[in-house]
């Protein structure tokens, strides 16, 4: 299991920037306008039960013109109570699997075949939507997440991924495919589905392996934590890319290998959510905010190493 390589692009086309010397890309048309039903309110007095309030759509996809170039912060996602994806399109997934099978996969995998040890487990709130969220070195990193999580987690995975006996195991335990290169609308959709269900999405927002410095960030992730509702959890991943380095058929057992879950946050739901300029003020935000987490397990590794010698 490995998550997705390459853009996490959102069913209204990718809104990442054009790359410099490409053309502006026009504001694309909001897929599904979402609607906001303001709840009724308590009878009046006598038995007599006042007209329901009218349903208030939600912001168009065109920014205001008072909108200027900042994200206007409005409040918490998870303040608010339902999703705005108007979710359950997809079957929900029966995770006995993960909850049968992981701890002696667990086991088998953290002291024969590597050595690997889960940090932080007391942050992983359970039973409220949740985005796993990863520095991405090496494509161990989607299977140490989603093993070593205390809790189901499903992986955004590159559609190339699913072929033979590989493929088939990935739908087996949950994981969603999502074509690179072209907004994949099933599957953020499917991500979303999870998430208004009280599930968790792994992904690795950097989109592609590389250093694992969280220098850049894809602003799918920002469209699945303002339109899901949740909090991101960061995870860093320590020293995936030396045990299994490009090109090596097997884990080097010699190197130790971290995965360390910090503390999740909210992210603020912008005025206009369907903002191209809004999502990427969000994803920068979640940016500074994984590779704070990422520079503090580095900087607890370190003294840890220097106090040994």
């Amino acid at each position: 299991m490995t998550a997705a390589d390459g853009r996490l692009d959102t069913p209204d086309g990718p809104v990442a920037e054009p790359v410099a010397g490409a053309g502006t890309p026009a504001e694309p048309a909001p897929a599904e306008p979402a609607a906001v039903e303001s709840a009724p309110a308590a009878p009046a007095a006598g038995g007599v039960e006042p007209a329901p309030k009218a349903v208030v759509p939600a912001p168009s996809g065109v920014e205001s013109a008072t909108s200027g170039a900042r994200a206007e912060r409005v409040r918490p996602a998870t303040s608010v109570g339902a999703p705005a994806h108007r979710g359950a399109a997809s079957k929900p997934f029966n995770d006995i699997t993960h909850r049968v099978l992981k701890p002696p996969v667990r086991q088998v995998l953290n002291h024969l075949v590597m050595n690997v040890v889960h940090e932080g487990w007391e942050n992983v709130p359970h039973g409220e939507p949740l985005i796993f969220a990863g520095n991405h070195s090496s494509w161990m990193d989607g299977p140490l997440v989603v093993i070593e999580a205390p809790r189901t987690v499903r992986c955004l995975v590159k559609s190339e991924m699913y072929k033979g006996i590989l493929g088939r195991l990935l739908l087996f335990v949950g994981q969603i495919p999502i074509n690179r290169g072209r907004p994949d609308r099933d599957a953020l959709h499917t991500a979303l589905d999870e998430l208004s269900r009280g599930g968790a999405i792994g992904v690795f927002p950097e989109g592609t392996r590389g250093s694992g410095e969280m220098a850049a960030v894809q602003h799918g992730i920002a469209y699945l934590a303002v339109h899901g509702r949740c909090r991101v959890l960061p995870v860093a991943c320590i020293n995936t890319g030396a045990a299994l380095p490009r090109g090596a058929k097997w884990p080097r057992r010699s190197v130790k290998v971290r995965v360390v879950f910090g503390k999740p946050f909210e992210v603020e739901v912008p005025a206009n959510p369907r903002s191209r300029r809004a999502l990427a003020a969000v994803a920068e935000d979640i940016r500074v905010r994984l590779a704070d987490h990422l520079a503090t397990v580095r900087a607890g590794e370190s003294r840890d190493s220097s106090a040994a010698e």
